[in-house]
């Protein structure tokens, strides 16, 4: 039958030839059949595989590579190896319309162009270039998968005269058929695709057939597992098209071999040597890239969203809280400690620290850029600290996701590196202008660029070091640690003038890790000098700390004794300002270690509270505690004041007028006008709360049912099981009558 006689129905990329009916190019004409979005014709040398295509639906009609239908095409499809392309070029140029797109599906790119170019004595804007990264180790038409590339990626090589319209044709096609189509050179495409695929077919090939010519050969695939089977998968593949790939990318190849050569060679010197360090950090960095390689797969084939389930804890009125805990170690002190031991010459051991999610997003990154993690037990970890320049530079993007505590730890760190970085973040964290952060940066002679003016993503490049002195106006202790680190960066004497100067965890642990730093002039200055690996215990966190202790002070016959407790100048004040109002507690004594802060043990036992005032300068100070002095102020005896509000950092602000709508609720009495927050001290009525995900809020309001009359359940609350994951275990343990709710 001829192409004239059948009857034509116009699809919408209209006559489409596949040259080579094998398990890509019967994928891509089965992919655009099924989908009814063109008409297909085969053809190929072998006249079973053409037959076959027929009788399964794979193409509607058989061709050939005459004028009668080569001429009639919209869209032609070069899938035959590439080392036969040059002929199949030879063949078609006499017929070709200029209008028809001629592409192919080869893994190689610049052997494909010469050939073109050697065909038709130079570069038609017709013929582009393109490749799908999908496949399987099967071939023929009959392995032919019409969803193979749904969610993989397709390569499209554009030429430098490559007609625009063809080639907005050839992206449509892609993405018609499920794949995300992103465009490149063809030189970088064959760099690329050398290290990512050839050379692991390579090397599965040569693995394969030096054990089967071994004297081991038969105990070796006798006693293979599953790794054995998924590392050589690939050496199942059609060796003549592997044969024709190698050969086509000579160059590219032999410079990633060359590369992973001399990578080896180091391994067999490890090996020799016993350098378990070195094996370690390789292993290690391995893992890390690959671990983010599958992340990128799982958000190409599964997409980045996840379900979320509504989570909420309810609490039972009358509870009493008797007993010991241990705090784990503070989330923000473990961020720090993290980062800190990774810039330290040496190894550092970090006991008690936190590993929950937000802490693994710092951990992650650090890991990424070359510093050896090793998780020695559940909450501790031994890190290889690399110098404060010594990282290098990660394989992609440096991803904080949600985590504010990474970003102020990383960028100055980053500021202070040799290489450039992108950083990216998610949700919230995309929306916010940084600018008091990226001032710490661009002190340090860092230049930073985004789309968005000083909001994520960013792209850092740091630049010629400057002397950094920077005047802190916010008391934010993000932004301290921040200016700390930026300042061991200094070229000469670091100094840093925070807005308020007293004791905090930042200078403690620092000091801990051998920095220099000394009081001077109302802030601090920091000595040029290297970083020591130490041991520490890591305290717990002060947030949770003070939440049990307000429990404890709530519930009558309570008796607490929380360990682990680590107090700097504003929590150790912000208790004593409570002692003034009528807490029953006994605070840790001063560090042995001589810190300055107070370590140890903390006993609170129940006590009748009294109203307080709080001025504008004490809320700005015990801005973090205060949704629980609002709790305080609910169940005192009397009228509280709470002034300032108005003057603190918009989501302090936010926490407390949160609050507020909580408090009124549970019919407590409040009123709030012109930054002044008045409660008058009653018993809540309990009931149903919002925390908005905020887990600082919904530790307050979980506070606010500790003693009311009736349940109170606090919705939201995803975030604080994710921070503080064993709230359930522990208030069943200590008598808190409160559960999870889904």
């Amino acid at each position: 039958m001829t192409l004239g006689s059948m009857p034509q129905e116009k699809k919408k990329f209209g006559n489409v030839m596949i040259i080579g009916l094998g398990m890509i190019g019967g994928s891509f004409a089965k992919a655009l059949k099924d989908r009814g979005l063109a008409t297909l014709y085969g053809a190929d040398r072998r006249e079973g595989e053409l037959a076959l295509g027929v009788s399964t639906g794979v193409i509607d009609y058989p061709a050939q590579l005459t004028e009668e239908y080569i001429a009639k095409m919209d869209v032609i499809v070069l899938a035959t190896p590439v080392r036969a392309m040059e002929s199949v070029l030879q063949e078609i140029k006499p017929f070709l319309s200029v209008d028809t797109l001629v592409t192919d599906v080869g893994s190689t790119k610049g052997s494909v162009v010469e050939s073109a170019r050697r065909a038709f004595g130079g570069l038609p804007s017709n013929f582009i270039p393109s490749h799908p990264i999908a496949g399987a180790e099967k071939s023929g038409v009959l392995a032919a998968n019409p969803l193979l590339f749904e969610k993989h990626m397709a390569i499209v090589t554009p030429l430098p005269d490559s007609n625009p319209v063809l080639l907005d044709r050839l992206h449509r096609i892609w993405r018609a058929i499920g794949a995300d189509v992103v465009s490149m050179d063809v030189e970088h495409h064959d760099h690329v695709l050398a290290s990512s695929s050839h050379l692991p077919h390579l090397l599965a090939y040569t693995l394969v057939d030096a054990l089967a010519n071994s004297d081991l050969s038969q105990d070796v695939f006798k006693f293979a597992a599953g790794g054995f089977r998924d590392f050589t998968r690939i050496a199942s593949s059609d060796p003549v098209m592997w044969r024709d790939v190698f050969l086509a990318n000579k160059d590219a190849t032999l410079a990633t071999l060359d590369h992973f050569t001399d990578r080896l060679a180091d391994m067999r010197a490890a090996i020799e040597q016993g350098d378990g360090a070195s094996m370690f950090g390789v292993f290690t960095r391995a893992k890390s890239a690959r671990d983010h390689f599958l992340r990128l797969l799982e958000q190409r084939t599964m997409g980045s969203t996840k379900e979320v389930r509504p989570t909420s804890v309810s609490v039972l009125p009358a509870s009493v809280i008797k007993g010991d805990i241990s705090l784990v170690g503070d989330k923000s002190l473990s961020h720090k400690a993290i980062t800190i031991a990774a810039l330290s010459d040496g190894v550092s051991d970090l006991q008690n620290i936190d590993l929950s999610v937000d802490v693994r997003i710092t951990m992650q990154a650090f890991r990424d850029m070359g510093v050896v993690i090793e998780e020695v037990a559940l909450d501790r970890l031994r890190v290889h600290g690399v110098g404060l320049r010594g990282l290098k530079a990660p394989i992609a993007p440096i991803n904080i996701h949600e985590s504010r505590e990474s970003l102020y730890l990383l960028l100055p760190v980053l500021a202070g590196q040799s290489f450039v970085t992108t950083v990216v973040g998610e949700g919230e964290l995309l929306k916010q202008p940084m600018s008091d952060l990226l001032s710490v940066i661009r002190e340090m002679g860092g230049k930073i660029a985004s789309d968005v003016e000083d909001c994520l993503p960013i792209v850092l490049t740091p630049e010629q070091a400057t002397d950094v002195s920077i005047s802190l106006t916010s008391g934010s202790e993000r932004l301290k640690m921040s200016a700390f680190l930026a300042a061991l960066y200094s070229p000469t004497i670091g100094h840093v003038r925070p807005l308020i100067t007293e004791l905090s965890h930042c200078e403690v642990l620092l000091r801990q890790f051998g920095a220099v730093i000394s009081e001077c002039d109302g802030g601090f200055q920091i000595a040029p000098s290297s970083l020591s690996g130490v041991d520490i215990v890591l305290s717990g966190d002060v947030h949770e700390a003070m939440w049990w202790a307000l429990l404890a002070s709530l519930l009558p016959g309570s008796e607490l004794n929380v360990k682990n407790v680590g107090l700097d100048s504003v929590s150790f004040d912000y208790l004593s300002f409570l002692q003034s109002i009528g807490l029953d507690v006994s605070v840790p004594p001063e560090s042995v270690l001589g810190t300055g802060l107070r370590e140890g043990e903390m006993h609170v036992v129940f006590s009748e509270l009294q109203s307080f005032t709080l001025s504008a300068a004490q809320s700005y100070r015990f801005r973090e505690m205060l949704p629980l002095l609002c709790v305080v102020a609910a169940y005192a005896n009397g009228v509280t004041h709470i002034n300032g509000v108005n003057a603190l950092p918009y989501y302090h602000e936010d926490r407390v007028l949160a609050l507020v709508d909580a408090l009124e609720k549970v019919k407590v009495r409040c009123t709030y006008e012109n930054g002044e927050l008045i409660i008058y001290g009653s018993v809540p009525q309990g009931g149903e709360l919002d925390c908005a995900g905020d887990d600082r809020l919904a530790l307050a309001m979980l506070a606010l049912g500790a003693r009311s009359k009736s349940t109170t359940v606090v919705n939201d609350c995803q975030k604080l099981l994710e921070e503080f994951n064993e709230l359930e275990s522990i208030a069943g343990q200590l008598g808190f009558h409160c559960s999870v709710v889904q």
